[in-house]
């Protein structure tokens, strides 16, 4: 028996010899997104093992034609690598490879479905990771795909995180066994939670830019700033920026920016004072890791919780997120604060796809110089008498509210409780950036105010590119 196995074996490779004289081992994969440089080209990186003596020549054929004829290499090799230069942004493109000899191919290899554009990193905890309910989610697009937690890129689909794919033991119990880890699998695809937000964000910025792009998955729910501690990156996949930075590694090394929600683990009394000082140094850490110390860097502002919680901490999270902006060049925060849930703390569905262009928003004005402002910023609040108006900058169009304008407070001291005396709310028809508060006669001494004060609070105001105003608050009252 095993002399009959062996020499039909051998009769294969006789009939086929050249199935594995050309085979590409290493750089570029099926499905990848290779980031573009700013002249909206890429250098693709390919590395394998051949058999064949000869030239050995390349060509990138997109969906309609040629875009790169078939080029010289170099000679081939056992081991060879080779870079095609500077293929423009677009695709899908098919990268096909051969040993010329002899006045004729030898033996040819390809690889195929790859795009030139931009890669995000998606990270944080469970609101990126996407929690969101089954329901309506998000479609697949050609032009977007992921490099999942399984280090491979293929087509992105809901849910983009799968955590028991991952090989790294920060996201998975490396004890499991075989079947344990496929049924943990099958059980998170199939199950009624997984919907996120980055799938809405990459189709809106190949709408908007014509760009493909890649999403790099590497969140995990409930996690800390203290678990994504950069100093922990020498623990390799045992730590949560350790496996972040080894999946940047192995899906290309390039990236464009970070898309980045978390905060929700430190909003307690210990870790929400240093939550700030915390972020600033991941951003930095970030950047240094990625090669860009002006790497985008989009976050989201931590929502809503119904939940016992420490209100404080909650606010401290949210107020801290927001300063970011004002002491980390090329970062900007969106606001979820409005926008439903599917549960006592993970964003809706729908709120997600929100969320997704409202990044996308920060994405083109900020990477791209598009038109689209930050959304509301609180510029200025003047008091005169039972009046108070507000001045915001950053507004598309003009402010706006889901119904009923609502959201504000006003609190006796910074950490006081809150005082019952806005009575109206109403927006300014002649100047779109601002809106007034009406008082009765019980406003507070030392007056204080909010907006999207608490863990639960009632927020609808808005501008005409849905950019919502962020919390904000304490903000004393002259």
């Amino acid at each position: 028996m095993t002399k009959v196995f062996t020499g039909f074996w051998m009769a294969v490779l006789i009939l086929v010899p050249s199935v594995w004289a050309l085979d590409v081992t290493g750089g570029l994969a099926d499905h990848q997104v290779v980031q573009c440089n700013e002249d909206e080209v890429a250098d693709l990186v390919l590395s394998g093992v051949g058999t064949e003596s000869g030239t050995l020549e390349a060509r990138v054929i997109g969906v309609q034609k040629t875009v790169i004829d078939w080029i010289s290499l170099g000679e081939s090799s056992s081991m060879w690598s080779v870079t095609i230069p500077q293929v423009p942004v677009g695709g899908p493109y098919r990268i096909e490879l051969r040993v010329f000899a002899d006045g004729k191919p030898v033996s040819n290899t390809s690889v195929h479905d790859v795009l030139v554009g931009d890669v995000w990193v998606l990270a944080g905890q469970s609101n990126m990771q996407g929690v969101g309910d089954r329901h309506d989610e998000e479609t697949s697009h050609p032009l977007v795909h992921t490099y999942a937690m399984s280090y491979e890129w293929r087509l992105a689909q809901e849910p983009l995180h799968t955590l028991a794919e991952s090989p790294d033991s920060v996201h998975f119990n490396l004890n499991k066994t075989a079947e344990e880890r496929d049924k943990a699998i099958r059980n998170w695809r199939d199950g009624t939670k997984g919907s996120g937000l980055g799938l809405s964000f990459a189709k809106e910025m190949v709408k908007r830019t014509g760009r493909p792009i890649g999403l790099i998955a590497s969140a995990h729910g409930g996690t800390s700033m203290d678990q994504w501690d950069p100093g922990k990156k020498d623990q390799d996949g045992a730590s949560l920026y350790g496996s972040m930075c080894k999946q940047v590694d192995a899906a290309g090394g390039k990236v464009c920016g970070v898309l980045w929600y978390q905060g929700e683990s430190d909003a307690n009394v210990d870790a929400s004072p240093v939550f700030q000082g915390k972020l600033e140094a991941l951003i930095a850490a970030m950047r240094k890791e990625f090669g860009n110390p002006d790497l985008p860097f989009f976050h989201v502002q931590i929502g809503r919780v119904v939940l016992p919680w420490d209100e404080p901490s909650w606010n401290r999270v949210q107020t801290s997120q927001l300063a970011t902006e004002g002491t980390v060049k090329n970062s900007a925060i969106v606001a979820a604060i409005d926008l439903s849930i599917d549960d006592a703390i993970h964003i809706s569905t729908p709120g997600l796809k929100v969320l997704g262009h409202r990044l996308a928003n920060l994405a083109e004005a900020h990477y791209f110089e598009g038109e689209t402002l930050s959304g509301p910023r609180l510029e200025s609040a003047k008091r005169y008498g039972n009046l108070l108006k507000l001045t915001f900058s950053g507004v598309n169009g003009s402010l706006l509210s889901q119904g009923r304008p609502s959201g504000f407070s006003i609190s006796a001291g910074p950490d006081g409780e809150d005082v019952l005396c806005i009575f109206k709310i109403e927006f300014k028809e002649d100047k779109p950036n601002e809106l007034s508060l009406f008082l009765n006669g019980r406003v507070p001494e030392n007056p204080h105010l909010w907006y999207g004060r608490g863990v639960d609070p009632y927020c609808t105001i808005v501008d005409e590119a849905n950019m919502a105003l962020p919390v904000f608050g304490p903000l004393a009252i002259k």
